[in-house]
């Protein structure tokens, strides 16, 4: 598929989250077969169509539950839940707490935000070779204002002020690593170099099927031999499949945690040669 029709397919769902979003429904509307979208779309996006309208419906779904007093039901219904019971099963599989519970708490932050892409972003997904990307080492953290937004499921708990204004912070030994291509930033990593640790990582949608985040990673490694980094826990609906990627390049489960009242992991990778 050609980038324009992703971003056409995209633009449909999002002005119809409530309606028929069904996979077969959408590749008809596109002039595809379901099984040709379903492919191009998770290539594209490195998550299915289907977990893309799920991410978005709960997302708006947790967004009216803070910011409004409808109803449940009716917040349920607007989003494509076929009632109270599935929409209450999902919502607390994805945010960890059920909507009345988010209600009162009256917090938002989002699993995942509209995928809206600028013309030049997409070169990202053709991408797909370590060395199509150049690595570097920055000072400042403001190419990361862009990033964060469209990397925002591999954040959990992401608040844009806080975020900003974490980004924003100068420390000594604080170690800034961007990958981009023709200009464009597919991954991020800021490193607390006295603790080895990387506070910040995040991969940008379209950069997710290319082999960016093991650059990226190498970079950090010729620098910090050993490094820690939190995710996802084992089994968080949340989680698009970065605890694994993580896990495959290495890293090794640690102690449980929570940030920003999400409950998180650390993870460790040793040195070259270091015993188990």
């Amino acid at each position: 598929m050609r980038a324009t029709d992703h971003a056409a397919v995209v633009a449909r769902i999002e002005g119809s989250l409530g309606g028929d979003l069904r996979l077969e429904r959408i590749a008809e509307r596109a002039g595809y077969s379901p099984y040709h979208l379903h492919r191009s779309f998770r290539r594209a996006f490195g998550l299915t169509l289907n977990g893309y309208v799920r991410r978005r419906r709960l997302t708006e779904a947790a967004r009216a539950l803070a910011d409004t007093t409808d109803p449940v039901i009716e917040i349920a219904l607007r989003y494509g839940f076929r009632g109270p019971h599935s929409f209450t099963n999902a919502f607390s599989a994805a945010y960890g707490t059920p909507p009345a519970a988010w209600r009162r708490a009256r917090s938002f932050f989002p699993l995942l935000l509209p995928y809206r892409f600028d013309a030049a972003v997409w070169e990202l997904a053709g991408a797909t070779a370590p060395d199509a990307f150049t690595i570097g080492e920055r000072t400042g953290a403001e190419p990361l204002l862009a990033l964060s937004p469209a990397a925002v499921d591999m954040l959990p708990g992401f608040d844009p002020v806080q975020h900003a204004e974490a980004l924003g912070r100068r420390r000594e030994g604080r170690r800034v690593l961007l990958a981009h291509r023709a200009g464009q930033v597919a991954a991020a990593a800021i490193l607390d170099a006295p603790a080895h640790h990387i506070e910040y990582l995040a991969v940008h949608p379209l950069a997710r099927g290319a082999a960016v985040l093991p650059a990226l990673l190498h970079a950090a490694r010729a620098r910090h031999p050993r490094l820690t980094v939190t995710t996802f826990r084992a089994g968080d609906r949340a989680d698009l499949g970065h605890r694994g990627a993580l896990l495959d390049l290495g890293f090794r489960p640690a102690s449980l945690r929570e940030e920003f009242g999400h409950p998180t992991q650390l993870l460790t990778l040793d040195p070259p040669g270091a015993p188990l």
